[in-house]
């Protein structure tokens, strides 16, 4: 039986044991009693249920997806996890036991990923967080259900991943933007780029979500790649926006286009069928207009040509696209909305207006 011993100079109590050829180590910087009961308990713990079955990395894997499920349900989470875990987890190490890896196995999983299909391309640097934080994720669900020890060192990026340069619309671009009216989501895009929302959520717009009359745009959702209606992004997604008179003017002319259409609908920016709109469908018609970058280089044009050519405060345009605080109450927000959120919807729609004018 171990016995847990206190540790002075790094504080800690420590147990260690070895078990069918297992062996674990067990802290707690608990000082006291408290700390010994700690570490007690995790040690019996791992006799019980740890210590004998040295699981594979594929059975952990699903034991993983399993234990996201239930806390999140298939979601943005989920989804993720899953990918990669399939696409670049399983294929290097699925056939592993989880306690005979070592630091540097894990590594080898980032230090081969490469493109699907294209395996001499290196893939994104988003990519490989991701991919990352999915190893991490594993690590940290195996390690507090005793199925391997603790890293000593830290995952790390290789080089040849940098991060790429985000794209944004010249004037040109936007210019012809603003000239396009044969493309069912030419307003959509105008819209996104006059208010720098997500493409989630200026495809989850409704109705009641506009008020036309005092230029006030309320974002309460979005749509996410998989069709489904989420709160947005993070908790300071949910805010109000305003609208530029040129936006004002788009949103009133869409609803006009499905109100003549007889869609009865109540998203702004549906399909063809006024149902709601998917990225996808979303994604192909902006590659048809054969301008650069993403949907959300509209939303990187519109932080770039703000925050460069007008005076608007730094905290006044981390509200408009969503990276503030949030607000308590209605009544701080409508100090911000009647002040400076008002004289920014102005100042946006002048500069708007020079450069889709632009020759």
């Amino acid at each position: 039986m171990a016995t847990p011993k206190w540790n002075k100079d790094r504080k800690l109590w420590i147990i260690q044991a070895k078990r069918n050829g297992i062996r674990k180590t067990f802290y707690s910087s608990k000082p006291g009693q408290k700390g010994k009961r700690e570490v007690m308990q995790k040690y019996d713990d791992w006799l019980e249920f740890g210590g004998i079955d040295n699981i594979s990395v594929r059975k952990c894997v699903e034991l993983y997806l399993a234990d996201i499920e239930s806390r999140l349900g298939k979601k943005d989470t989920y989804r993720v996890t899953e990918l990669y875990s399939r696409l670049y987890v399983l294929p290097a190490l699925g056939k592993s036991k989880m306690n005979n890896l070592t630091l540097r196995d894990w590594h080898s999983v980032l230090n081969n990923a490469r493109a699907q299909k294209d395996h001499s391309k290196p893939l994104s640097y988003k990519t490989m967080t991701h991919i990352r934080g999915v190893l991490v994720g594993l690590h940290k669900f195996a390690y507090e259900n005793y199925y391997c020890d603790q890293w000593r060192g830290s995952l790390y990026i290789p080089q040849g991943h940098e991060k790429h340069e985000r794209q944004i619309l010249q004037p040109k671009d936007i210019k012809q933007l603003f000239d396009v009216t044969d493309n069912w989501y030419g307003n959509l895009f105008k819209v996104m780029l006059l208010t720098g929302l997500r493409p989630g959520e200026a495809i989850g717009l409704q109705n009641d979500d506009v008020d036309l009359k005092n230029g006030l745009l309320y974002v309460r959702r979005a749509i996410n790649d998989e069709g489904t209606i989420t709160s947005g992004k993070n908790k300071n997604a949910r805010r109000i926006v305003p609208l530029p008179p040129i936006a004002s003017e788009l949103i009133r002319e869409t609803i006009s286009r499905n109100r003549d259409a007889n869609f009865g609908t109540e998203w702004i920016f549906c399909n063809y069928y006024g149902n709601p709109a998917s990225q996808d469908s979303v994604r192909k018609q902006w590659n048809k207009l054969g301008l650069p970058g993403t949907l959300y280089s509209l939303r990187h044009t519109f932080v770039s040509i703000v925050s460069s050519q007008t005076h608007l405060a730094e905290g006044t345009l981390k509200h408009l696209i969503g990276h503030s605080k949030d607000m308590d109450t209605f009544g701080t927000y409508k100090h911000q909305v009647d002040g400076e959120l008002e004289q920014a919807a102005g100042v946006i729609n002048l500069t708007f207006e020079r450069l889709k004018d632009a020759k």
